[in-house]
């Protein structure tokens, strides 16, 4: 352990510092993930928290200047930022950024103050805060900084002791919310927080440097064990907007009304929305009207739930959205759809979840350049097959025509990696066709797999069906 005090604290040691807090929340993304409860008890704070890390990791740039590093730091976790906890963070981040002096350096006050100014930025970021959250732990953990930072000149012993208080604090939320106290646990944002704040501390007590290569080769780890009972929106969306003149009050007032857990955080020129709602297609439209849409996220955490909980059969079918099947015929048979997206200038569009074709057709009418598709990337491919491949023995992925689209292409790309990785059989047909013929093949197929037919047999039968 360094004995000598630290009085001061550059760019580079403030990028190690959350480099070691990165790491201490890639070690605890399981239990982070197991013990979430609020807002939904989806089970993927761990993981929304070790993305937002990994954005971090792969973004920021330290530098000797604090100031610079700060701002790296910030930037680089709100456009990565998942979920409320990894959204509420980044603001938090980002108000400490823009609240620091430009300054090579910064003393424990320069530090404690400036902390405690950017609790302010996070509370603003949610819709309808409440007490009992990773809001509380970090607000009482910067609220002790400014308490305790007139006693020492040393950043150790100032950290440890508003470390021991954010503890306390922690405690605390599982009496202060109902939900916590019905299940026993504490809020698994404000526990990330303060693992975060743990390995911020180790660094500072030994002067261990965590390697930034090893960092990006640790996982993010997916999980979904979703409940009915506690759904009330089914769209779990996400949007990162760039522009000029971004206004935070004026997206609220726009989007509020479409559904809850609303999370918005970010500067006026790049902000990053959270929100759940039941139809993120109309979200989107009017979330384009303000900037460009440079990143977007929406799971269905419904679906997400049904495959997680009860599995009909042992064979996955997968496409993707040039088969234009009805959303209806998608969710008795159990289709799992990897999407195209959709390109009005700079803005791009999720084809079936952000934009369906009443939008579209309103938007090709008024849009001053005319629209593009872009075909599912292999990443969108590989992570798809990965998640469906914990939930069943094998998959069929049938695609557009691989002499119209490289979509075939990639798909048959990430199907053989993770076919490799996990031992799952996964088969990717090209159907030669695309929309309503590649959709009678994918009926049928589907039909035929709900009447028992096997992977195999299935695979016999699809040439006959081209």
């Amino acid at each position: 352990m360094h004995t000598e005090k630290i009085k001061e604290i550059n760019g580079k040691q403030l990028y190690d510092s959350f480099m070691s807090g990165a790491h201490r929340i890639f070690e605890n993304q399981r239990l982070l993930n197991k013990i979430n409860v609020f807002p939904v008890a989806d089970a993927d704070t761990g993981t929304n928290l070790a993305s937002t890390m990994r954005s971090i990791i792969q973004s920021s740039q330290p530098h000797q200047n604090l100031k610079i590093s700060a701002v790296s730091i910030a930037d680089a976790a709100l456009t990565g930022a998942r979920g409320n906890s990894g959204i509420i963070f980044a603001q938090f981040l980002y108000g400490f950024s823009n609240e620091l002096k430009a300054k090579e350096a910064i003393t424990v006050e320069d530090f404690a103050e400036s902390m405690r100014s950017a609790v302010n930025y996070a509370y603003d970021a949610i819709a309808n805060p409440v007490e009992g959250t990773i809001l509380s732990v970090i607000k009482d953990w910067a609220d002790h900084l400014c308490q305790v930072k007139e006693n020492w000149d040393d950043f150790k012993l100032v950290l440890v002791e508003a470390f021991d208080k954010a503890s306390e604090s922690l405690k605390e939320t599982s009496v202060k919310m109902k939900e916590l106290t019905k299940t026993d646990v504490v809020d698994a944002g404000a526990k990330g927080f303060v693992v975060f704040l743990e390995g911020m501390l180790d660094f500072f007590k030994t002067g261990n440097q965590i390697n930034t290569e090893t960092l990006a080769a640790d996982e993010v780890v997916e999980e979904d064990v979703i409940g009915h009972d506690v759904i009330t929106y089914r769209y779990c969306s996400e949007a990162l907007i760039t522009g000029e003149y971004l206004d935070k009050n004026q997206i609220k007032k726009l989007i509020e009304g479409f559904g809850d857990s609303l999370v918005i955080a970010g500067s006026p020129q790049k902000m990053r929305i959270h929100i759940h709602t039941d139809t993120p297609w109309l979200l989107f439209v009017e979330l384009g009207k303000l900037g460009n849409i440079t990143a977007q996220k929406v799971d269905d955490m419904v679906m997400q739930n049904v495959i997680a909980s009860a599995t009909e059969n042992n064979v996955a079918l997968v496409t993707d959205s040039s088969c234009d099947l009805p959303q209806e015929l998608i969710e008795k048979y159990r289709i799992h759809v990897v999407p195209l997206s959709i390109h009005f200038g700079e803005t791009f569009y999720i084809d079936g979840v952000t934009m369906k074709p009443e939008q579209f057709n309103k938007m090709l009418d008024s849009a001053p350049v005319y629209p593009s598709t872009s075909q599912p990337a292999f990443k969108e491919f590989y992570n798809r097959f990965n998640y469906l491949a914990t939930h069943y023995q094998s998959l069929i992925s049938i695609n557009i025509s691989g002499k119209l689209s490289g979509t075939w292409q990639n798909s048959l790309n990430a199907a053989r990696k993770v076919a490799a990785e996990t031992g799952k059989r996964i088969d990717v047909v090209d159907s030669r066709r695309l929309t309503s013929g590649m959709g009678m093949i994918l009926l049928r197929s589907a039909k035929a797999l709900k009447d028992g037919m096997t992977h195999d047999e299935l695979m016999e039968k699809i040439p006959e069906w081209i």
